[in-house]
C-alpha cells in the first residue's frame, strides 16, 4: 500500500480562506483604531487652538479677524495661524491629521471679533460628548 503524504486541495483552500478571513478582521480593526486615534488628535488640536485664541484675546481684547468668512486653517499662511504665531500665542498651529475633503479645521471670527467658531469633523462617535461628523467649538 502506498500512502500519500501531503495536503489535499480542499485542505489548502480551507487554510487559505481562514487566513484571508483573519487578515480581513485585523485590517478592519486597524482601520477603526486609526480613525479613533485621528479623532482624539483632532479634539486635542482644537483645545490647543482654543487656548492659543484665549491667550491672543487676553493680549488684544479681540479674536483674530477672519474677514467675515470661514477660513481653512493650514498652519502657516491663513489669517488665524499668522495672528497666533505673530502674537506668540502659539509657536505653530496644528492642522487636521487627514487635512483633505471635509477633514480640515475652519475658523471664523464673529460679532466684531468678540466671538469665534472653530469647525472640525470627526470620523467616529468614540469621543464622549462629541458626534461623528461636524462639530463646532467656541469660547
Amino acid at each position: 500500500m502506498k500512502k500519500n503524504k501531503g495536503f489535499t486541495l480542499i485542505e489548502l483552500l480551507v487554510v487559505i480562506a481562514v487566513i484571508g478571513l483573519l487578515i480581513t478582521v485585523i485590517l478592519i480593526g486597524i482601520s477603526s483604531i486609526r480613525a479613533k486615534s485621528k479623532d482624539s488628535r483632532r479634539v486635542n488640536d482644537i483645545k490647543s487652538i482654543m487656548i492659543g485664541l484665549t491667550m491672543y484675546h487676553n493680549d488684544n481684547q479681540i479674536y483674530p479677524d477672519s474677514g467675515g468668512v470661514k477660513i481653512e486653517i493650514n498652519g502657516t499662511t491663513d489669517a488665524l495661524s499668522q495672528a497666533l504665531i505673530n502674537s506668540e500665542a502659539m509657536q505653530g498651529v496644528p492642522v487636521d491629521p487627514s487635512n483633505e475633503g471635509n477633514y480640515k479645521y475652519k475658523y471664523q471670527s464673529l460679532n466684531n471679533q468678540t466671538d469665534y467658531e472653530l469647525e472640525y469633523y470627526l470620523e467616529t462617535n468614540s469621543i464622549p460628548d462629541k458626534s461623528k461628523g461636524l462639530n463646532i467649538e467656541g469660547p
